[in-house]
């Protein structure tokens, strides 16, 4: 029979390189925020339960939607970044949406640049803050650890960023990009800078010893959760 109002679950969104990608088991969940460079193909896939009638894939903040349960794009462009959501209809009634999914052009702009400091070779508890500077007058930064399942999202006056460390340790060592943009156009980044090599090796520090390393008490939180397509 019909479902009653609000027994039907939220569908879920995920992306795929190419319109096979779900059928072929390589569609990932979708994080909250996902990466796409300029030109490179990407899926939107919603999926819900078996016996779907109806899917219902949108943009928010514009009349653009599609009746079925995938959205193609052969190459990402300006115009398809964004907020996007689905829902499912069974008989009657619609499911709630599913969680929001912004999907973010990379390469709009210049890359900024990345530097270590006041090194990027750095003792165990020690600290080191690396700053993302960019020619532009954006006020909003992103830093990427490659491997990470997140990125450092910060905002800054304009033109540059600190992200500080401390104390760090050896799953801090890795390779460290990062992306600048304007909250004007939150779903417009640069392209990456170019990576940035950050090892942590030697002794560490120990507490209230005057001849040691000095030990900090600080540290990043990664934020929010995306997918970066290379």
């Amino acid at each position: 029979g019909v479902p009653s109002a609000g027994s039907l679950l939220s569908p879920g969104l995920c992306l795929g390189q190419q319109v096979t990608a779900a059928q072929s088991g390589k569609c990932f969940s979708a994080g909250p925020v996902s990466l796409v460079p300029l030109e490179r193909p990407v899926t939107i896939w919603c999926q819900g339960p078996p016996g779907v009638d109806l899917y219902r894939l949108e943009k928010l903040g514009s009349k653009k939607y599609e009746d079925q349960n995938f959205l193609s794009i052969s190459a990402m462009k300006t115009s398809h970044a964004g907020r996007y959501r689905c829902s499912y209809q069974n008989g009657s009634q619609w499911s709630l949406p599913s969680d929001h999914l912004e999907l973010v052009a990379t390469g709009v702009f210049d890359k900024p640049s990345l530097t270590a400091h006041p090194s990027h070779v750095v003792l165990p508890g020690g600290g080191v803050t690396l700053k993302c500077q960019s020619q532009y007058g954006f006020d909003q930064f992103a830093l990427y650890k490659e491997g990470d399942a997140g990125f450092y999202k910060r905002l800054e006056k304009q033109y540059l960023a600190d992200f500080p460390m401390a104390p760090v340790t050896t799953a801090h060592s890795g390779t460290y990009r990062c992306y600048s943009f304007s909250n004007v156009s939150p779903y417009l980044w640069s392209s990456p800078s170019n990576p940035m090599v950050l090892t942590v090796t030697g002794k560490g520090c120990r507490p209230h010893s005057p001849s040691s390393v000095p030990c900090h008490r600080a540290g990043l939180e990664v934020l929010i959760n995306f997918l970066f397509f290379y």
